[in-house]
This record gives structure tokens, C-alpha cells and sequence, in this order.
């Protein structure tokens, strides 16, 4: 395997630095279990904006009402669609391995409140942490599918100061472990794809399958990692043994299992999904927009308007960044309206990134035999990811680009490629210019979140 050069480990030294410079300020500024107010949605019955018992990071106070059940009751928490409760406990259906990690740590340093600022603090910290493991998963994920250096160093440099990402780093949630779990499980199984010996495969592919088992246990999502397992298997069946491949996937499956079984004794399906459903019910729906897109009189179709300006337009500029519950935006108002606000930053960005899937598109056409098999590994499951949502969103309307994370580092493999074909492989022009873009964006965000939720606390107009 070719060797990591000096410039290579520095870089990716900075860039985990940098990732945990940015979301420690994310952890920061962001208010933790704030009562305040949603300037992107109207109360119906007063027209004012609508008051939230939590105005911070996106379902933090959820997940963090999960970590005090386990250190109250010592048990799982049951999901129960219809309690009256549900606004507290609606991720109580999670699988339970972040918020076990989560409570321990809080036990060990002596956190018992969950209410407490320095509760939050503390376990937002220990994300903060989390994220550099997934940012370094990414830079061996892409180092070890593409045996490029160059693409390692930009997939990382991308994923590090996204913005989007560095926030969800900075809070109380399973997200980050997730995107960690799944980067290093492509990772170990773009290794043993590259493996010299059988002995070296097999111990790569098994690593590969317990971080695939560890990421089902951590979200639903982490489904994709196994899809990344079976997929590197069917590629390597024609030179590793059956049974060394059949070992692997019973490795995830086994650490899986208990959570399926105990989702389906107690929701009727393993993943838990049926009951969250029924929960989600008095959430934006689809046919709902579309209704709205009729009577605003929109031209053309509305089903086409649906998927185009409002699950793609929705889900591109939040997968870049929009804060708080996708409440702050960055654009000229802090808000979504799309009518009213040019958007120019997101749109130059979401350019730069439908450049980079053109260009790495045009790659993938131009040399498809020749295009290493881990890489294909990464479509897959980046295409996966984006199903998922797309059919979640073909009834409920959650176009959040958080969503496509748990594919944070086969997207950010396939970015990198793009972009260095874009500029000719030249390395530093490549890593000049993403920096500027995310890493200046990021530095924005974070100098508008404190007066953004400051208006949203006192329910004053938006300071911009």
C-alpha cells in the first residue's frame, strides 16, 4: 500500500484542528434548551412567529431527554407514537449505542442534570471529539479507495469545514457517531479490498463488519454501512473465500440483532421505522405543499415544483448549512423564503458541488473498468442514502440535508475526485479554493448565530 507522506499527515493533522476549532464554537453559540421562537413558521392561531420549547440544535433536547432516561431508569426507553409526551421523547426509538455512551460519560464526570448548561456543554464536547474520528475516517476512507493522496486530502479538507457538519458536531446527538462509524467501515472495506494476503483481508473485512454492526446500532441509518459491507463482498467474491465474506456480514448482523429483535417485539418491524411513522403523522407532509403549490398558482407542475424547488432546493442549501431547527439560514434575511431572499452564497456553493458530481461523473464514464471498486462501494452507498430520503420525502417533507450525512465520506471521495479532475489534479489550487469556500463560510455562520438567536429568544425581527 503506498506509504502517507509528511504533507499528507499534516494537513489532515490541521484539518481534524480545524474541525474541532469549528464545532467547539458551534457548541458554544448555540443556545441549549432554550425556550424561544421559530422565525420560520407562523403559530395558526396568533400569525406570529411560533414559540418552541427548544430553539438550539436540531432535536438536541430529544436526544439529550434519552440520555436522562437511561441515567434515571437504568432501561431502554419505549417509543409510544401516541403518548402525550411524544414532543419530548419522539427520538426514543433510536438505537440505544450514542446515548449509552453519552449517559456514561455524564455519570463518570459527574453530570446528573440534564437541564444544566454544563450538562450540555460536556456532552456536546464529547461530539466535538466524535467528529474528528469520522473526519479522519474519511481522509483513510477516501486515501484507501482511491490510493490517492491528493483526493484523501481534499475529501477530508471538505468534510472537515463543511458547515453543516461542524454544527452537528457541536451538538447532542447520535449523528456524529454515525458518519464515524460509516466512514471507517468503507474505509476498512476499501483496505481489504487493497489487501496484499487473505490473512490481511480477513482482518480488515472484519473490522469493516463490526464498525457495520456498531453503526446499525447507533441509528437506523447506519443500514447504509451494511449495504457498503455486501457490496465490497459481492466485488471481492471471485478472489476471497465465501466463508471469510459470509464471516463478516454474520459479524454485523450479530451485533445488530438485539436492537432489530427487541424493535420488532416492541414496534412490529426491526428498524423501528412503522411506529416513527405514526408519530411523525401531524408533521409537513407532502400532499400538503403541493396543495400549497396549487393555490399560490405556481406555473407548471406542482409535482415536479415539489421535488425541484422545494425537497432539492431545501435539502441542497441545508446540506451546506441552515441552523437551529432549519431556522437560520445564510442568506440576507436568516430565513427560508426562497422568494424574498437571493441566496447567493448557497447558490455559488451548491455551483461549486454540482461541478464536482459532473466532473466525477464524467470520470466515472471515461475510465469505468478502470475505476478502483471501493469507489463504487461509495456510490452505492451514497445512492442509498439518497433514496432513503427521497422516499421518506415522497410523504413527509423533511428535505434536510443533515439526512445525506451518514454518506459524508463517499460523497466527500467522490467531490474530491470531481474537483481534482476540474483543476487538472493540481493539489494545492483544489485545496486553496475549498478552504476559501467552506471554511469561509463556516467562519460566517458562525459570526451570525449569536445575533440570530438572540432575536429568536426576545421574538424581535431578525437583526439582518
Amino acid at each position: 500500500m503506498i506509504a502517507i507522506s509528511k504533507l499528507a499527515k499534516l494537513l489532515l493533522l490541521v484539518f481534524a484542528c480545524l474541525h474541532l476549532t469549528f464545532s467547539v464554537c458551534f457548541a458554544l453559540k448555540t443556545p441549549y434548551r432554550q425556550v424561544g421562537y421559530l422565525f420560520c413558521q407562523k403559530d395558526p392561531k396568533t400569525r406570529f412567529f411560533q414559540q418552541a420549547s427548544d430553539i438550539g440544535a436540531p432535536d438536541e433536547r430529544q436526544h439529550a431527554n434519552y440520555v436522562r432516561h437511561l441515567m434515571k431508569d437504568h432501561t431502554l426507553p419505549i417509543f409510544i407514537p401516541n403518548s402525550p409526551e411524544i414532543g419530548e421523547e419522539y427520538q426514543s426509538h433510536q438505537p440505544p449505542l450514542y446515548y449509552l455512551g453519552a449517559s456514561l460519560i455524564a455519570t463518570v464526570t459527574g453530570q446528573t442534570d440534564v437541564e444544566s448548561q454544563s450538562f450540555g456543554k460536556e456532552i456536546r464536547l464529547l461530539n466535538c471529539i466524535i467528529g474528528v474520528s469520522g473526519v479522519i475516517g474519511v481522509f483513510f476512507a477516501a486515501f484507501w479507495s482511491s490510493k490517492r493522496e491528493d483526493v484523501a486530502i481534499i475529501a477530508t479538507s471538505f468534510a472537515a469545514i463543511l458547515p453543516m457538519n461542524c454544527a452537528l458536531s457541536g451538538a447532542i446527538s447520535n449523528d456524529p457517531l454515525l458518519i464515524s462509524f460509516v466512514a471507517w467501515s468503507f474505509a476498512f472495506c476499501a483496505r481489504s479490498y487493497q489487501a496484499e494476503t487473505d490473512l490481511e483481508t480477513k482482518k480488515y473485512l472484519i473490522r469493516a463488519a463490526a464498525l457495520t454492526g456498531l453503526a446499525c446500532i447507533t441509528k437506523s441509518s447506519g443500514l447504509v454501512a451494511l449495504i457498503g459491507l455486501f457490496s465490497t463482498a459481492l466485488f471481492m467474491k471471485s478472489r476471497v473465500p465465501m466463508k471469510v465474506l459470509f464471516q463478516a456480514m454474520i459479524i454485523a448482523i450479530v451485533i445488530a440483532l438485539p436492537v432489530w429483535l427487541r424493535n420488532q417485539v416492541y414496534y412490529g418491524d426491526p428498524l423501528a421505522q412503522k411506529a416513527f411513522k405514526e408519530a411523525f403523522g401531524g408533521s409537513a407532509q407532502k400532499s400538503g405543499i403541493i396543495l400549497e403549490i396549487e393555490q399560490s398558482g405556481a406555473p407548471g407542475s406542482p409535482e415536479v415544483n415539489y421535488w425541484i424547488n422545494w425537497f432539492g432546493y431545501w435539502t441542497a442549501r441545508s446540506f451546506i448549512g441552515a441552523f437551529g431547527y432549519l431556522d437560520i439560514w445564510m442568506n440576507s434575511s436568516g430565513r427560508a423564503n426562497r422568494s424574498t431572499d437571493p441566496n447567493t452564497l448557497y447558490k455559488v456553493l451548491i455551483a461549486f458541488i454540482a461541478m464536482a458530481k459532473l466532473s466525477f461523473l464524467f470520470v466515472l464514464r471515461k475510465n469505468w473498468k478502470g475505476t478502483e471498486k471501493p469507489v463504487l462501494v461509495g456510490v452505492i452507498i451514497s445512492i442509498v442514502t439518497a433514496m432513503l430520503l427521497i422516499a421518506f420525502n415522497m410523504t413527509y417533507f423533511q428535505a434536510q440535508g443533515r439526512y445525506l450525512m451518514p454518506a459524508l465520506a463517499p460523497l466527500s471521495l467522490m467531490f474530491a475526485i470531481g474537483w481534482l479532475n476540474l483543476f487538472k489534479s493540481k493539489l494545492m489550487p483544489v485545496l486553496i479554493t475549498v478552504t476559501i469556500l467552506f471554511g469561509g463560510t463556516t467562519i460566517y455562520a458562525l459570526t451570525q448565530l449569536e445575533p440570530e438567536f438572540s432575536a429568536r429568544i426576545s421574538g424581535t425581527v431578525s437583526p439582518r
